[in-house]
């Protein structure tokens, strides 16, 4: 199951945002180890989507620096989250944007935390994207 497909589902009349994160988290960690999720905000995004997604990111957060303790960072930067997975524990872990008019996020599995620094948006390298 996809981030949009969870997203662009029918909403639970009791859901919440917390809960609507652990079952994007909990849908990564079911997927095999090489698989990797990328969302990106566009013109083409389902209306229901485009209203969670910028939420959902700040949760996503929220949660991880919780876990990690550290500073939260609600716009953009590196996340990793350890939740159950078919074979055990396994790290959940992206990278994501959460900026008016830049929006995304990519998850992917791994065995262990990432060691990546939170990133702050003015420390991004935009040339290595054809930004300059």
């Amino acid at each position: 199951m996809t981030i949009t497909d969870i997203l662009s589902a029918p909403l639970d009349p009791n859901w919440t945002m917390d809960g609507l994160v652990e079952r994007v988290l909990n849908a990564i960690a079911a997927q095999p180890p090489e698989s990797e999720q990328e969302f990106a905000l566009d013109d083409t995004t389902d209306r229901q989507v485009c209203r969670l997604i910028r939420p959902l990111l700040a949760c996503l957060a929220t949660k991880s620096a919780s876990e990690a303790g550290i500073p939260v960072n609600l716009y953009g930067g590196h996340f990793s989250l350890q939740r159950p997975g078919p074979a055990g524990p396994v790290w959940v872990v992206g990278d994501f944007e959460n900026q008016p008019g830049s929006v995304r996020v990519t998850l992917r599995l791994a065995n262990r935390p990432s060691n990546a620094p939170v990133l702050s948006l003015s420390q991004r390298d935009y040339t290595s994207r054809g930004r300059k």
